[in-house]
């Protein structure tokens, strides 16, 4: 997702009154904002090859990303945490069972398929290593959708919505 505002605001739009939405997304620590540092010349290296070497758009904070989800008008309950101590260890985990079990590479004897294991191996090792560093965090954003006002309840304005929409 490129444009992240775009994401938030067309989810934001599509969600139902009463909805929950929920991100989960790799972010970037807080950076030259509220305070916080701005990234420095090592920080963007690291973010940049993480960016070339998976085809990714940019990264944004977890702080960022409520910004925007409240920046929609449309959402409330805005909350986030930063789930890094739950998942770190399945960046270790995913190059261990590379290492350890190597047969489907072995077995397809291709040269290409080796360079793309060994290039993965490296990637994902330096995404743990900016993650234990605090550069990167899993976080995972949620937020629930305003109920108009006038609507009872937010699960008769989901039955008008979904009985709308089958007409």
């Amino acid at each position: 997702m490129p444009d992240k505002k775009a994401y938030v605001e067309e989810m934001a739009r599509i969600l139902a009154p009463g909805g929950q939405m929920v991100i989960a997304c790799w972010c970037q620590r807080e950076a030259g904002v509220n305070g916080a540092p701005p990234l420095s010349k090592h920080e963007q290296a690291e973010l940049q090859f993480l960016y070339e070497e998976w085809a990714h758009p940019y990264f944004i904070s977890i702080q960022e990303f409520c910004r925007l989800m409240e920046s929609t008008g449309k959402l409330e309950a805005v909350g986030a945490e930063d789930w890094t101590p739950q998942t770190i260890d399945s960046w270790r985990h995913s190059n261990l069972v590379g290492v350890l079990d190597p047969w489907f590479v072995v077995f397809k004897w291709n040269p290409k398929l080796w360079y793309k294991v060994t290039r993965e191996i490296v990637t994902l090792e330096r995404m743990h290593q900016a993650f234990a560093k605090g550069l990167m965090q899993y976080g995972l954003m949620r937020a629930t959708k305003a109920v108009a006002a006038g609507s009872s309840s937010s699960s008769s304005a989901q039955q008008s919505q979904t009985a709308a929409a089958n007409v």
